[in-house]
This record gives structure tokens, sequence and C-alpha cells, in this order.
């Protein structure tokens, strides 16, 4: 797909996918949460499997109102009333941690996994200095000495230009860019093994986005932690990511390496999304979008999801798909998919894969 490859060049392809340890940090498996009464009201997050190895960026990516957020807090064991995780597994470091206690939780975060939410002025607590609540995480986990020491190099370590300075600051002092990375570096301060980042960089300016995602690559690198980074903005994916799970109506509907991806995506919802990606070569062109919405997840569904908006569904589609592999760790949830058919550019069925 030309479109896509055009805004993953080459200079922004990730490195490091060599060192990927092949033991996973994170393995969810057929995890489903539900707003509402058990067995009835909105699935959020449908029968959702995945794993992040260590050293690993997997991008979660979908449009407004897939799922992404809601996985991530059903991960955090975080989902408030009426929600509730009402199966599967989310295996950290080995160990299921659904049928934990919450202070066993508790524990964990922040240890084991850390959180970036996506608006860092709601993130921080605007009646305290930057520093104590930075000492809190530190606290939370027995770590008291040498608690300034550490939370100046963890400032450091985001780069923050005066770190003795801002830890005695307080939010309202700082730019977005700047809490930001504040919000990072109490993500990272108890060294996790895996770093969620939930639409970190949201409230930030183009400019400011670049650099913030360049600094959370770089330190869960450097630190041999794993990354789950969730967003709608695939050019953030292109740059960051070395593995795309794609989420639609609460489930994940392709999963492949994330040049697979955007030289060869295999499922219509995904083609939608990277042709509507804004294209600088063509700026008088007619953006492309998806026709209709989203199912109404609080009814019950038959088929494929996406049928309804899907310019290629046949009969088959009335059938709901599993996600299955079709080769070289490309996963997707479409019946042409996984039968060797393929899409043009200009929305031809082609007879097999190959011909895209």
């Amino acid at each position: 797909m030309r479109r896509a490859a055009a805004i993953r060049p080459e200079t922004l392809a990730c490195d490091g996918t060599d060192q990927l340890s092949d033991i996973p940090v994170l393995r969810v498996e057929d995890l489903v949460t539900r707003f509402g009464p058990p067995g009835k009201g909105l699935i959020a997050v449908d029968h959702v499997s995945f794993s992040v190895r260590r050293g690993e960026t997997l991008g979660l990516v979908g449009e407004s109102g897939s799922g992404k957020s809601a996985t991530a807090m059903s991960l955090l064991r975080l989902v408030g009333r009426p929600g509730h995780i009402e199966g599967g597994r989310v295996v950290l470091n080995g160990v299921d941690i659904l049928p934990l206690s919450q202070d066993d939780i508790r524990k964990r975060r922040g240890t084991e996994y850390g959180m970036v939410f996506q608006n860092p002025m709601t993130a921080l607590n605007p009646v305290f200095s930057i520093g104590w609540q930075m000492g809190e995480a530190l606290k939370a986990h027995g770590r008291s000495h040498g608690r300034e020491k550490i939370i100046e190099n963890a400032l450091r370590d985001v780069g923050m230009p005066d770190p003795h300075r801002q830890a005695r600051s307080f939010p309202h002092q700082m730019s977005g860019g700047m809490r930001q990375r504040v919000v990072i570096a109490m993500g990272l301060i108890n060294e996790p093994q895996l770093l969620i980042a939930d639409e970190p960089t949201t409230a930030l300016d183009v400019t400011i986005q670049a650099q913030v995602l360049e600094l959370m690559k770089n330190l869960t690198r450097d630190k041999g932690a794993a990354l789950l980074l969730i967003t709608h903005n695939m050019g953030v994916i292109a740059r960051m990511c070395d593995r795309v799970a794609v989420m639609y109506a609460g489930e994940i509907v392709e999963e492949a390496p994330v040049d697979e991806i955007f030289e060869n995506a295999r499922h219509p919802y995904t083609r939608g999304l990277l042709r509507s990606v804004p294209d600088g070569a063509r700026p008088r062109e007619k953006m492309p979008t998806l026709p209709g919405e989203p199912p109404d997840m609080s009814q019950p569904q038959t088929g494929c999801r996406f049928r309804p908006r899907c310019a290629f569904a046949d009969e088959r589609c009335a059938t709901h798909p599993d996600l299955l592999e079709i080769g070289n760790g490309h996963k997707s949830r479409c019946w042409p998919a996984q039968a060797g058919e393929a899409f043009d550019t200009a929305g031809n069925r082609s007879e097999t894969a190959n011909a895209v």
C-alpha cells in the first residue's frame, strides 16, 4: 500500500528488535470486560488475547470506542463500576493477576508494571509538588532511602534541565510537555518491567509529541522493559512499534509486525485506517473515510462485526471469523484474508494475497 508505506520512512524504523526476549512479560488470554450486569450490558473487551515481550513495543490501535482504553484499565485492574472483568487471564511475569487481591495488585503496580495516562494535568495532583508526588510512588513500595536523589535522577532521565528545582515545582508551573515527562518519570521510577501508555501524546503539539515518544522508546529499551502503546494514530504506530494489534468493536481483528501491517494489511478495517491517514504528497485529494458506525456492543452480535461497513463482505461474513494465523506472524479476523484472497488499492478483489 503506497499511501501507508509513505508515512513510515526508513529513518523512523524501530531498532533493537533482534534483542527481544522470547519470554513474554505480559500474556493476555481471552480477556472479557463488560459494563453492566453479568451476561448483559455492553461488552467493551471481547475475548482479547496478545502478549508483549521484554524490550518490545506493541501498539494497540483502533478508532475511539474500539476498546483500547478498557483493555488497559482491565490490565491494571482499574475498571470502575459498573464495569467488571468477566473472564480470561492476564499473566504478568508468569502470574495470573486477575484472581489476586487488591492489596497484591497494589504491590505490583509500579514495580512490575507502570502506567502513563493520556492527560498529565488530570494524572497529577495540582496541590502537591512534583517531588512530593514522585516520593509517594516510592514510599508506596518501601523505597525511602535516598528518595530525593532517586527523584532527581528520574527527572534527569526524562530530560528535565534542572531536576532539583523542578522537583519543587507544581504541575501548573510546567508546560504540557514537561508534565508528560513527569508522568513518564513516575511510571518508570520503580523500574517496572512493563509500561502501559494510553494515548500519551494526545494533549501535546506535534514537535513535543515526537520528543516524548522517542523518550519513552529509549527509556524502556535502555531499562529492558516492555511497552504497550495505546493510540489511534497510525503515524505514532509507525514511529514507535515492533508489532501492532488492531482493535475494532472490542476485539482484535489483525495482528502483525509493524512493517507487515503497513505493507500488507489483510483486514479491510486496517486498510481503511491506513487510507484515512493524511498524505502530504496529495494535499488536494479528498481524504477517504470509513462509512457507517461501529456496532452497538450492548446488543448481541452475529457474523463479522465490520461487515456492515465493509465493501468486500459476502455470505461467509454472516459467520463470525476467528483471529487466525495467515503467515509470518500475521493474524487476521477476515474470511477472505484467511482464504488467501486480497484486495488491491482500488478495491478490486484479487485471487491471492500475493497480488497486493
